[in-house]
């Protein structure tokens, strides 16, 4: 597998603050490193346990008018509002980091790149 420490990071601020208990819409801000890996509006849920998985938030990303199906599950790290994923069956890290207040989510995608060992991928966010 190729390894790529430079990902691509999205930048994705909250739209319609408040109006849903389980879910959060956001909004692309800005792109840097390369294009976009994901939509212009992306779709963060809370885990509601229907999976083994057990992740603490799911991602989705708009097709058209429509949701797609969950893109990945954000799982906890040992970092304060940092979360970990992949897509393609683990052919591409994503790494999840939110504003305290969760109104802005930045999430940086190392393509053709996945590891356990996640330490020094973690600079890349002010911890």
């Amino acid at each position: 597998m190729v390894t790529q420490t430079t990902p691509i990071i999205h930048t994705f601020k909250e739209i319609n603050v408040g109006k849903y208990t389980w879910v959060k819409h956001y909004e692309l801000k800005e792109v840097i490193n390369g294009k976009s890996l994901l939509s212009n509006s992306i779709n963060i849920s809370k885990d509601r346990q229907f999976s083994r998985a057990n992740p603490d938030y799911w991602l989705k990303k708009r097709i058209g008018n429509k949701w797609s199906g969950y893109i990945t599950g954000l799982f906890k790290t040992t970092y304060k509002n940092i979360y970990k994923g992949d897509i393609d069956n683990k052919k591409h890290l994503v790494i999840f980091k939110f504003s305290d207040d969760e109104s802005i989510v930045t999430i940086a995608i190392y393509q053709h790149y996945f590891s356990n060992d996640l330490n020094h991928l973690f600079t890349i966010f002010d911890k």
